[in-house]
């Protein structure tokens, strides 16, 4: 069992590193479970990335670094948003959303990138403050913690109905595996960053034929300026 545990985690069974690095390896798993179900506009998937949060950054933070919070917190909230940003679509089956699509607009990519800088910020923490992070051997430990930040503003697009938001998700999850191939990587952690990647292509497709909030919204006012006939069957 503790061999099983090394080889998944590189990391021994027991220690601090390795029970961090199983968290966010279930964490990990989590929201891609969640980003399957969002890809079928499931409200299901927002609680299972708040379970997400929970499971590693929450835990984390509480076990072994309180600062941490200043960024779990928020991507706790994150979800949360998401959650009451899909109960404003109307019901399709029992958890699904009629969930209409926003067009790319330069105004929400400068939204984005905003996000993406604070939440980053969020994540470094201390070793921002400190200037750890700024130290020239760091780069690869910059990248994956600001792919981290990435996922869950990709997924607060998500929630706001850009499907660009998938693609984002997807390029966060390959700048990811990239630094772990560099290091000593723990494959569970590193397959289901594949499987991240793999569900953000899958969402981009799933996400295609969803009407537009224009569209929407002009069907909306059709159906209200020639209402049905009493007279049809």
């Amino acid at each position: 069992m503790d061999e099983l545990f090394y080889n998944l985690f590189s990391q021994a069974p027991g220690t601090d590193s390795g029970t961090q690095v199983s968290l966010f390896a279930v964490s990990a798993l989590l929201t891609f479970l969640a980003m399957l179900l969002l890809a079928r506009r499931n409200d299901l998937g927002w609680w299972a990335q708040i379970l997400a949060v929970f499971a590693g950054p929450i835990v984390v933070a509480l076990q072994y670094e309180s600062s941490m919070l200043f960024y779990a917190v928020p991507a706790l909230l994150a979800g949360a948003f998401g959650l009451w940003r899909f109960s404003k679509f109307e019901m399709s089956g029992r958890f699904g959303r009629q969930v209409t699509r926003r067009d790319f607009t330069i105004k929400s990519l400068i939204i984005g990138i905003i996000l993406l800088a604070a939440f980053s910020a969020l994540r470094f923490g201390r070793m921002l403050t400190t200037g750890f992070i700024f130290g020239g051997e760091t780069l690869a430990l910059s990248i994956s913690l600001i792919a981290e930040a990435a996922i869950v503003v990709s997924l607060i697009g998500v929630a706001c109905g850009y499907r660009w938001a998938w693609l984002a998700a997807s390029v966060s999850g390959i700048a990811y595996v990239v630094v772990l191939f560099s290091s000593n990587p723990a494959l569970a952690l590193l397959g289901v960053t594949v499987f991240q990647v793999l569900a953000g292509i899958y969402g981009w497709f799933a996400w295609r034929e969803l009407p537009t909030v224009k569209a929407a919204q002009e069907a909306e006012s059709t159906d209200s300026k020639y209402p049905p006939s009493p007279y049809t069957a």
